[in-house]
Parts: C-alpha cells; sequence; structure tokens
C-alpha cells in the first residue's frame, strides 16, 4: 500500500532467496551482503491505481539507510484504473561487506499500490509477486593476496683466473757515444 504522496514506501522482500551465495533479507526489507564488490541490482515491481489515471512512480535505492544520489527512477503510469504497470529499474553498486540496500518507492497520487497477480486459468498462468529483485555480483572490489617471493639462488663459484704468460726478453742496450 502507498503510505502517501509524501512517503517513502520500502519494498518488503520473500526471506527465502532463491539463490543466495552471500546475499540474504535483513528486517524483511533490507538486502544484506556478506561479500564486497560490484553489483547489479535489479528491481521489478507490478505497480497499479485503483482510481485515476497517469501518476507518476518513483523508484530508488538506500544503502545502510541514506538515499543513495542519483538513484531515483520516475515512470508515468499509463492506461488508467486497474491496469498494471511493470516498472524495471537498474543500478551498478559498490558495497562492503555487511552493507544493506533497500528499494523505496513512492507515488503521486495514493490510490497507486505494488500490485499481487494470482495464478489464472485458460491458459493457466502462475502467480506474480509485486517484486522481484535480481542481485548478481558483476566485480570484486579487491584483489587477492599476492604469493610470496622465493629465495634467490646462490651465485657459482667464480673460475680460476689463468696463468700470466712468460715475459719476453729485452733488447741489448746500444753503444754509447764518445764524448769529445
Amino acid at each position: 500500500a502507498n503510505g502517501g504522496t509524501t512517503t517513502a514506501n520500502v519494498v518488503s522482500w520473500d526471506a527465502t532467496p532463491v539463490l543466495s551465495n552471500g546475499i540474504s533479507v535483513s528486517g524483511g526489507n533490507a538486502i544484506k551482503f556478506s561479500n564486497a564488490g560490484y553489483y547489479q541490482i535489479t528491481s521489478e515491481l507490478a505497480a497499479t491505481i485503483s482510481v485515476g489515471a497517469n501518476p507518476v512512480f518513483s523508484v530508488w535505492l538506500a544503502q545502510n539507510g541514506t538515499n543513495i544520489a542519483n538513484t531515483a527512477q520516475d515512470v508515468q503510469l499509463l492506461g488508467g484504473a486497474n491496469t498494471v504497470q511493470m516498472i524495471v529499474c537498474s543500478w551498478l553498486l559498490d558495497v562492503a561487506v555487511n552493507d544493506t540496500v533497500q528499494v523505496y518507492w513512492s507515488s503521486t497520487d495514493t490510490n497507486v499500490s505494488l500490485t499481487y497477480q494470482a495464478a489464472s486459468g485458460s491458459p493457466t498462468k502462475p502467480a506474480s509477486p509485486s517484486a522481484i529483485v535480481n542481485v548478481s555480483q558483476i566485480a570484486y572490489s579487491t584483489s587477492g593476496y599476492s604469493g610470496y617471493s622465493g629465495i634467490s639462488g646462490y651465485s657459482g663459484i667464480s673460475g680460476y683466473s689463468g696463468f700470466s704468460g712468460i715475459s719476453g726478453y729485452s733488447g741489448w742496450s746500444g753503444i754509447s757515444g764518445f764524448s769529445g
């Protein structure tokens, strides 16, 4: 239900995710992360208006209880009363270990709500929840540890120097001249 035109309505989630891999639901409305990294978060909200037509529907994220800048997405609901419109929004988000993320929505009309669609027949169709969220880790925010460097090997022993050759003989001195 919509709490009013100035109310931030938090989306509640089923506490049993299909595949969790470090992602869980905390307090019924917060998506909790056990692993740090970059995640793609996609919400699918089934919105309807019971009376009237064409209000604005807004969706945004909060991380650890604080609205995240530049995450709001506005859509105008078209089709009039009792039509259901799927609002699909996707964000990329950097999270730390134990961070929580919440999906919020609001509308300019108090007659707007999220709607569950029951299973039906002819043809037989399964039920459709009022809200779905898909969370996928797309990158790790830290690299792994580097291994230790190995020990350097010892230098080899230097070879012996060769013997010097025998020096050659000096030539004879010339005869000194006479003094006069």
